[in-house]
C-alpha cells in the first residue's frame, strides 16, 4: 500500500523548513514517532493529522492527494465522491438501545406492574427507526394494553431529560465528524427524534456544532420513511443528489434514503462491537478512500 500520507507530510514538512524535532515538539511526541508518521510504519490519528495540518499551514486534505494529485491513480471524475452526508441519530451516532429500551420498560411498568420489564426491552429492541410514539403504540398492541401514550411520553421525556448523560457517542463519532468537516463536506442530521430531546443530546456530547442543519421528521410531521424532510435538505443545499449520502440502521432509514433518491449506508453498530466509525476512520487514514479531498 502506499505511503501517501506519511510521503505528503515529509514533503510538506521539507518545504516548510520544518524539522522532526520541531514538529514533533507541536505534537508533543518523540522524534522517533514523527519519522515513523513520514515512513508510515505508525498509523496517525485524526487529531494528530489536525496538529500536523495547523502546523504546516495546509488543508488536511492535502494529505490524501499524491504528486500527481490524485489519489491511488483515481480522479475527482468519479461519480461516487460525496460532498454531504446526512445522519440518524439513535443506534447510528448515539448508543442508545440500552438506555431507550430500559426507560421505556420503566414508564411501561409503573403504570403496569405486572407487565415483565426483560419482555419490554426486548420488544422495543426489535423495532427501528420509528418515532418514539409509534414505539409505545407497537409495544402496547403486542402487551395488550390500551393507553394514554401521550401521557406515557410525557413520563418518558422526563426520565430521558434527567438521564442525558447516559446517552453516549459511540467510538469514533467524533473523529469522523472532524473528518469530514476539516474536508469540506456538509453534515446535516435527519431523524425521528424529537428536537426537545435531540437539542441536549447533541448539546451534551459537544457534536452540535458539527451540523449545518437539523431536522426531526417526527416534529415536521413527515416521518421516516416519508422523504420530504430529507428532500427538504437535498433542495436547499444546491448539491445534487448523486452527492448526498445517508447513514442510518434500519430498514426504514434504507427505504428513507431510497425514496429520496440518494446513496445510503445501513449498518448496525451493536454487530461491529459500536466502533463502525472508528473502523472507517482508519479505513480513509490507511487506504485514502477516494472522495475526500
Amino acid at each position: 500500500m502506499d505511503n501517501i500520507i506519511g510521503k505528503k507530510i515529509k514533503s510538506l514538512r521539507l518545504k516548510s523548513g520544518i524539522t522532526q524535532k520541531e514538529l514533533a515538539a507541536h505534537l508533543e511526541c518523540t522524534e522517533v514517532m514523527v519519522s515513523r508518521y513520514e515512513l508510515g510504519v505508525s498509523q496517525i490519528s485524526i487529531p494528530q493529522l489536525m496538529k500536523i495540518a495547523k502546523v504546516l499551514q495546509t488543508p488536511a486534505s492535502s494529505f490524501f492527494e499524491d504528486t500527481e494529485g490524485s489519489t491511488n491513480g483515481t480522479t475527482h471524475k468519479n461519480t461516487g465522491i460525496k460532498k454531504a452526508f446526512v445522519f440518524d441519530i439513535d443506534d447510528t451516532l448515539v448508543d442508545a438501545r440500552q438506555f431507550c429500551g430500559e426507560t421505556i420498560a420503566r414508564v411501561i411498568t409503573s403504570k403496569y406492574p405486572t407487565v415483565n420489564f426483560n419482555l419490554v426491552c426486548q420488544l422495543h429492541d426489535n423495532i427501528k427507526g420509528q418515532t418514539i410514539f409509534d414505539i409505545y403504540t407497537n409495544i402496547l398492541k403486542e402487551l395488550d394494553i390500551k393507553a394514554d401514550v401521550p401521557e406515557l411520553l410525557k413520563q418518558d421525556f422526563t426520565i430521558q431529560q434527567k438521564n442525558i448523560h447516559r446517552l453516549q457517542l459511540f467510538d469514533g463519532v467524533v473523529d469522523i465528524l472532524e473528518f469530514l468537516k476539516s474536508n469540506g463536506k456538509k453534515l446535516y442530521i435527519c431523524t425521528n427524534r424529537t428536537k426537545n430531546l435531540m437539542l441536549p443530546l447533541l448539546e451534551h456530547n459537544n457534536i452540535l456544532g458539527y451540523f449545518d442543519e437539523i431536522i426531526s421528521c417526527a416534529d415536521a410531521g413527515f416521518k421516516k420513511p416519508n422523504p420530504l424532510c430529507l428532500t427538504e435538505i437535498i433542495n436547499k443545499s444546491g448539491i445534487d443528489p448523486s452527492e448526498f449520502i445517508y447513514f442510518g440502521d434500519s430498514e426504514v432509514d434504507t427505504q428513507f434514503a431510497q425514496n429520496a433518491n440518494i446513496d445510503f449506508m445501513v449498518f448496525d453498530q451493536y454487530l461491529n462491537n459500536k466502533n463502525l466509525f472508528k473502523k472507517l476512520v482508519n479505513m480513509f487514514l490507511e487506504k485514502q478512500i477516494n472522495g475526500f479531498h
